[in-house]
């Protein structure tokens, strides 16, 4: 019961809880966009030429690919993204988000960034939010996800 690995993988996990939940009504109070449609811009977004197939983007985000699927069908009703034709590869399409789309990607990430800023970063010093970046990237690296890559370098 008290173990270390165990005590502190509860302790992510409370952190996690306190900040995505508050996240997610921030981004959905910003924007109306639900935390799944927000992930979907946002790695759309950081993709070349802000597109990407389905499978790359089911991958990004540990999707299914039937419920990915599903969630790219109601985002296309909801005019939040549109399909392109690949153009090497008759049988993938490229998913891209419209000018709608990014208007409420751009929303929800200027509510969004001080929040998450002050949960996160606001209580540690500059030497603490390089220790806390290298730390979860050494764990990331570590684990079946592998590290969170950057802006555009996907």
């Amino acid at each position: 019961m008290d173990d270390e690995a165990v005590v502190l993988y509860g302790d992510v996990l409370r952190l996690t809880d306190a900040v995505g939940g508050r996240a997610e009504r921030t981004i959905r109070e910003a924007s109306g966009l639900g935390g799944s449609e927000f992930e979907v811009l946002l790695r759309l977004a950081r993709h070349p030429d802000q597109r990407t197939t389905s499978a790359r983007l089911a991958e990004d985000l540990s999707f299914t690919s039937g419920g990915l699927t599903r969630l790219i069908a109601r985002m296309e009703e909801a005019g939040l993204l549109i399909r392109h034709p690949h153009p090497s590869d008759r049988r993938a399409v490229l998913l891209e988000a419209t000018e709608h789309g990014r208007t409420l990607l751009h929303r929800a990430l200027v509510a969004h960034v001080p929040q998450v800023t002050g949960d996160l970063l606001g209580p540690l010093t500059p030497v603490e939010r390089l220790v806390l970046r290298e730390l979860v990237t050494k764990l990331l690296t570590h684990s079946s996800r592998g590290a969170v890559k950057g802006t555009r370098d996907t």
